[in-house]
């Protein structure tokens, strides 16, 4: 960790980080995942696997492989709060590394500035400029009180950009809860100041996913072991989610949106 986020972080941790500190691994350790929780799930493990042995290249492989595509509105997000010298977490980051950006996940994977439970985050009351959560609210069990925990550490004026899945199947990370609508999402962020809610990830990326899982199931027979083995094969349709450039802009293209991106600000 440069010293520049260290002592970002320093001034924004709770009381108590000094324990929390491994100089061994350079990152504040609070709470992790067991290894029971990220073994459980079979698909999830060979994920851990991957994203331990190929941690570089794995948010590539996602981009790449997977059948969502989603529109780039991180990128300026982030680029707004660097010209501003902000603090800005990445709460869910799992491999994905952004520069300036403090990593924060249940995982101490090697990018990851601060292992915590993001249902109880380890920063002070009004002290992150902006935050930063990519497709980490279906995993998390009371998304209410994790949503909390955002109005509770953002500055007043600061801001959250989080993206939220809608027609999606089930995929553990370790653990997979929740699916939300546009009209969902707008009220879980009721007590913010909702600046955008688009469409995230278009319908066909909805379709494909789908449609990879089901094909998955009819081709195994009854097999696990084939409908693993399927869930890749099939991966084959995923160039057909760039369809989404276009169709993501559709105006009913929420009614069957993979996903969801609001950017909400804290108001008081």
């Amino acid at each position: 960790m440069n010293p520049k986020k260290l002592e970002k972080l320093k001034v924004a941790l709770q009381t108590g980080f000094e324990e929390a500190f491994d100089e061994r691994i350079g990152k504040f350790v609070f709470w992790q995942f067991s290894e029971a929780d990220v073994t459980r799930d079979s698909l999830n493990s060979v994920k851990e696997f991957v994203k331990r042995r190929c941690a570089n290249i794995y948010p590539y492989l996602v981009r790449t492989l997977s059948p969502v595509h989603g529109r780039d509105v991180v990128s300026p997000f982030l680029r707004k709060y660097r010209e501003q010298d902000a603090l800005i977490v990445n709460l869910g980051a799992g491999t994905t590394t952004f520069k300036d950006v403090v990593a924060c996940d249940g995982s101490g994977y090697d990018n990851v500035d601060v292992v915590c439970n993001l249902e109880e985050l380890p920063f002070r009351n009004d002290s992150v400029d902006a935050i930063l959560s990519v497709a980490v609210l279906e995993h998390v069990s009371e998304p209410s009180k994790h949503v909390q925990e955002f109005l509770r550490i953002l500055k007043p004026g600061g801001e959250v950009l989080c993206f939220v899945p809608f027609m999606q199947p089930f995929h553990a990370s370790p653990h997979d809860y929740q699916r939300y609508t546009a009209k969902g999402l707008g009220f879980l962020f009721r007590d913010f100041h909702v600046e955008q809610l688009v469409c995230g990830a278009g319908p066909t990326s909805a379709l494909l996913w789908v449609l990879q899982e089901w094909l998955a199931l009819i081709c195994s027979c009854g097999s696990l072991r084939l409908y693993r083995f399927f869930q890749i094969f099939f991966l084959c349709f995923s160039p057909l989610k760039y369809i989404d450039i276009l169709l993501a802009r559709h105006p009913c293209a929420e009614n069957v949106a993979s996903g969801f991106y609001v950017r909400a600000r804290k108001s008081f």
